[in-house]
């Protein structure tokens, strides 16, 4: 049981609000609860999920440390059911997953129940609270963006070039998330991630606060980041650390 939260995550993290022709915005978890027939049990952690124009993305911290738990994939709705089609996870990586998924709105945003789950041989009931947090902003980066390639660029002038990052962001009414996956010497994955509102300061820079991470030296930091539009499905963004290194990335936007 003890690593039982963060399998029912791995499993049933894509929820999603109330199946609408128009589901785009941003939405933050505010309870997991699950119940094993006996009694509830409290998950504590936050979670965002963004619906942009046809994709979805969510990321939070997992139960048993602050690496990242992310997924992204379309979603179409039909029948009034929200269907989601994941096409990477942090933890099983590049693998097709579907779910089907059936929701309730209220004033707030929208309460989720799994019903009859089940897990190591046993049934759950999973509960979760969502609060619809998207802001009345739109900007050109609305949508799901995969990084092609990136250059570091030391203080020193020293330049690493990785053509084949893996890194997916979302922007969407005025939040975004990223997260990124890397592989360690025994070739094991490693996820982490960032969320939190933005906004564009004007054409070639954006503001992007971070409200949940990895990273706990970021939280409630502000930051500036340069970009430079390569038409309308690719862009580039400039990150520069305070010992003077650069970051500079490539995003295309998924179709």
């Amino acid at each position: 049981m003890k690593n039982l939260p963060a399998c029912i995550l791995l499993l049933l993290i894509a929820c999603g609000p109330k199946p609408e022709a128009d589901m785009k915005g941003a939405y933050s978890m505010t309870s997991q609860v699950i119940n094993d027939g006996t009694k509830d049990s409290i998950i504590d952690r936050k979670q965002l999920k963004i619906f942009t124009d046809g994709f979805m993305m969510y990321a939070s911290p997992n139960v048993s440390d602050s690496f990242a738990n992310f997924g992204i994939g379309r979603y179409a709705v039909k029948d009034g059911k929200l269907t989601e089609y994941r096409f990477y996870t942090a933890v099983d990586g590049e693998k097709m997953d579907t779910f089907e998924l059936s929701v309730e709105q209220n004033m707030d945003g929208f309460r989720q129940v799994i019903e009859n789950l089940q897990m190591e041989g046993k049934t759950y009931k999973l509960t979760e609270d969502y609060e619809n947090a998207s802001r009345e902003l739109a900007s050109p980066l609305d949508g799901a963006w995969k990084q092609v390639k990136n250059i570091y660029i030391t203080a020193k002038g020293d330049s690493s070039v990785n053509n084949n990052p893996l890194e997916y962001k979302a922007f969407q009414s005025g939040y975004f998330i990223w997260a990124i996956t890397v592989r360690d010497s025994l070739n094991r994955r490693t996820s982490v991630f960032g969320y939190g509102p933005f906004e564009m300061v004007n054409q070639n820079k954006i503001r992007e606060t971070i409200v949940n991470s990895t990273f706990s030296t970021t939280l409630g930091k502000t930051y500036e980041v340069d970009i430079e539009f390569m038409g309308k499905d690719s862009y580039k963004q400039t990150i520069t650390f305070a010992n003077g290194d650069k970051s500079i990335e490539i995003y295309e936007r998924l179709k």
